[in-house]
């Protein structure tokens, strides 16, 4: 076995062209995690005692189990609780965690990984080969039917070769397998949890990570207190460099949905909240002007898109899916719904992720958009059910959405609904597709392996429909599989990259979904906390985050 470097380590390149800040060791670097902390303040200024914060977010969780996160908030969360094999800086270049360092065979089966040393869940478990093949069973184990056991269906098996040892084979070659393990959902949990059921596990995480789990009382608030004893504050175990500043960290973070947008703007300006996000691409401008409060965007790795289910008579016609694709204007959308923080999208998945392919823009056009409807036997229109989630900027794209589309005679049905349960009908939902309560579905996704992989397999395989994955379309089509099948069967990175540029192409032509827009990431932090952000998956990164008087 050999150190396999060139074909893995190059899909870890992904944000280069778009994104730059400090760099990081490879995954497959034998050389420790290294702090990518940006901290204004110094490391050696004393953590102030009671650096207690409130951060105001969009909605509220489903659950603290990522082998059964289907959302980035949730996942955004649980990192901060778990730590996993590898994970993301700031840039989401990847970056050694609960592993130091890996080797793989040529054709990237079979990976030996190294465990780091002295580290211990906030339980008193031990951190070793035995908790992580627990860990990796269960997302493995496809017959649990958890969200996230689709990401990590290609693992056969795990073996502990020595206490800090692990190898993992798989059934066929994947050449994103590191940058999988460093999605949210691969953070390890406590094999006392583990052990004790799902409830557990979704209830009352507990990892190895920066900061403990408190409390969750649904709808009111998450809350979560620092582990100070957290090994990426130690640099012996962190091997030579913290992987942050000892001043880095909260006493606690309480973190409350707040839906309504205009809530999350009065409260990061009256200080009651000292971090928001997202900020309402409105409300943007207004805070930016607000000297007690710092606004701040990026390009992120986001596309939102309009899912048709194409299991509905009408949705299942290529026609009216062309129809409702034309007759909405992507530049209409950036601006009047995203004040201008978006650009319209090129292609299903954002031109910072991996293999990422353009395909034109999309004509926008009435006319030719009521003829296809027409030709589809809908020359009278036809009404279809849209669902969403219920936050304020989610409700203002529906209603755009609803009168773009009664411009050629479809008429929209808005059904916007708390996270809870849309998980609970459309992502749990086990039955007849056509029967589905939505014909569509909005929804943003973002990538957090930052690969194509998934973007264009968890979205739009026949693999991954509800609720195995988030294939809302539940589009089938043979070629298409052919194509991500042949993404998957190899590591060489020229191989993957035609496979998806044809899997890319075909969702252009066949349109299962409505691509609309590449997101921006905005967030907005208060006078006494510094050096938080999101990824730019959109989950939030608070690693490096201090609180100053």
């Amino acid at each position: 076995m050999k150190k396999f470097k060139g074909r893995i380590l190059a899909v870890f390149a992904l944000t280069a062209v778009l994104f730059t800040g400090c760099g990081s060791q490879g995954a497959g670097s034998s050389s420790s995690a290294s702090s990518q902390g940006a901290s204004s303040v110094s490391a050696s200024t004393k953590r102030e005692a009671d650096s207690d914060i409130t951060v105001a977010m969009s909605s509220d969780i489903v659950t603290m189990d990522p082998a059964d996160t289907s959302n980035t908030l949730d996942g955004g969360i649980q990192r901060l609780v778990m730590d996993g094999l590898f994970g993301f800086d700031k840039d989401m270049k990847v970056i050694n965690m609960l592993a130091t360092d890996y080797t793989a065979n040529d054709n990237a089966t079979e990976f030996t990984i190294k465990l780091r040393k002295g580290v211990s869940f906030t339980d008193g478990e031990p951190w070793n080969a035995d908790a992580a093949k627990a860990n990796l069973d269960k997302l493995a184990d496809q017959s649990l039917g958890l969200k996230r056991n689709g990401l990590f269906a290609m693992v056969d098996h795990t073996d502990a070769v020595d206490d800090y040892t692990i190898k993992i084979t798989l059934k066929y070659s994947f050449g994103a397998f590191i940058n999988t393990l460093a999605h949210p959902a691969g953070v390890m949990m406590s094999p006392k949890q583990i052990k004790a059921g799902e409830k557990a596990c979704s209830s009352h995480p507990v990892g190895t990570g920066q900061y403990e789990f408190v409390d969750w009382k649904v709808g009111q608030y998450i809350k979560l207190k620092l582990n100070d004893k957290w090994w990426g504050y130690d640099a012996d175990l962190s091997g030579g460099t913290p992987l942050a500043a000892s001043n880095a960290g909260f006493s606690t973070i309480t973190f409350k949905p707040v839906t309504e947008a205009a809530t999350r703007v009065s409260m990061i300006q009256s200080g009651d909240a000292d971090f928001i996000f997202p900020v309402p691409s409105e409300s943007f401008s207004v805070l930016s002007a607000d000297s007690n409060v710092k606004a701040e965007k990026a390009e992120g790795i986001t596309v939102n898109y309009i899912y048709m289910n194409t299991k509905k008579k009408a949705l299942s016609d290529l026609k009216v899916r062309q129809a409702i694709n034309m007759a909405i204007d992507r530049n209409a959308y950036c601006s009047v719904v995203k004040n201008g923080l978006a650009s319209p999208a090129t292609s299903f998945e954002a031109p910072a992720v991996q293999f990422y392919q353009a395909q034109g823009d999309v004509a926008y056009d009435t006319t030719k958009a009521k003829s296809l409807l027409s030709e589809a036997g809908y020359a009278n229109g036809l009404t279809l059910t849209a669902y969403s989630p219920n936050n304020s900027e989610s409700v203002k794209w529906g209603e755009f959405v609803q009168q773009q589309l009664a411009q050629i005679g479809i008429k929209i049905n808005l059904k916007p609904t708390e996270q809870g349960t849309l998980s609970q009908e459309i992502n749990d939902y086990k039955g007849d597709p056509a029967s589905a309560v939505y014909d569509m579905y909005l929804r943003g996704w973002s990538p957090s392996t930052g690969d194509a992989d998934w973007v264009l397999r968890a979205l739009f395989s026949k693999t991954m429909v509800p609720p195995n994955g988030s294939n809302y379309s539940y589009f089938d089509d043979p070629d298409y599989e052919a194509a991500i099948e042949a993404g998957l069967s190899s590591a060489d990175k020229t191989v993957r990259a035609q496979a998806y540029e044809k899997a890319q192409k075909i969702l252009w032509e066949k349109v299962p979904a409505v691509a609309v827009a590449n997101s921006f990431n905005t967030w907005a932090s208060g006078k006494h906390v510094q050096n938080l952000s999101l990824y730019p998956d959109g989950g939030i990164y608070m690693r490096d985050g201090v609180y100053v008087k």
